[in-house]
């Protein structure tokens, strides 16, 4: 069975630092792309289920530092997926640590 096949109703998703989404498959966490991911949102969608999203606290964009210094990608993968679950109306539990 494929990550993209679980029957479970919660699903927790890890922002990770490089920018990268990665999906708890119950014994590790596994990188997904934007077409996977966004069929495993829909499915847990269609199942009412409840987002868990892990990750992606960065550091505030306070204007300290150069423009290409202030991105942060870990952020920009959690925005990115709190978009998706927004979306199709998912539920989302925030731990950003």
């Amino acid at each position: 069975m494929g990550i993209s096949e679980r029957t479970t109703a919660d699903l927790t998703l890890y922002a990770e630092p490089d920018g990268s989404v990665s999906v708890d498959t119950g014994s590790r966490f596994v990188a997904v792309g934007g077409d996977d991911l966004e069929r495993i949102l829909d499915r847990l969608a269609a199942d009412g289920g409840t987002l868990r999203l892990l990750g992606g606290s960065g550091r505030a964009d306070d204007g300290d530092e150069a423009p290409e210094l202030e991105s942060d990608p870990g952020m920009g993968a959690a925005s990115y997926v709190l978009g998706l679950a927004g979306a199709r109306g998912l539920t989302v539990l925030r731990d950003e640590g």
